[in-house]
């Protein structure tokens, strides 16, 4: 029974579709579900919004982490960490725009995540998914790296670059 925490992110636009297809793994494993504005409710512990404390001990604590293809990938990757991602999708009225989709995309390539792409059978796609995370999750860790974190002086540096020409 593996220690999986699922996010779907501080969004209000609800990620039903990912909430709904963890349902059948309640039985089998110890999850908590951060729901945040979906209105779709587990049968399994859950919480909409989560303060960051108690997110990052659950980051820490988790044998594995089903995410949306939001900030939270890298969180779990610079944990050592192989996230099972989920995109949002705009077709769907999930998220504003396709850049979920594009990120996931671009981090399937050379990151470390497994992507779960289907929509009809997500439900089905997450199970093997997590059936096959050891196996998955070393294969990727044998062949690619997280990129190295920035200084908080790089990140400063590029959004002050970023930002000064829409003033």
């Amino acid at each position: 029974m593996a220690r999986i925490l699922v996010t779907v992110g501080m969004t209000m636009r609800p990620f039903d579709r990912l909430v709904s297809a963890i349902a059948p793994l309640c039985a089998y494993h110890d999850i908590f579900v951060q729901t945040g504005s979906s209105s779709v409710v587990p049968p399994c512990p859950h919480d909409g919004f989560v303060p960051l404390d108690e997110m990052q001990r659950r980051l820490a604590d988790a044998d594995l982490v089903i995410t949306h293809a939001g900030g939270t990938v890298r969180l779990v990757q610079r944990l050592s960490g192989v996230p099972i991602v989920v995109p949002r999708r705009r077709e769907l009225g999930e998220c504003a725009s396709s850049r979920q989709v594009d990120y996931l995309r671009a981090e399937e390539r050379v990151g470390l995540v497994r992507a779960v792409w289907e929509v009809a059978a997500l439900a089905a796609e997450l199970a093997a998914a997590v059936a096959s995370h050891g196996e998955e999750a070393g294969r990727l860790r044998s062949a690619r790296v997280v990129p190295p974190a920035v200084s908080d002086a790089e990140l400063i540096a590029t959004m002050d670059r970023v930002c000064g020409g829409l003033g």
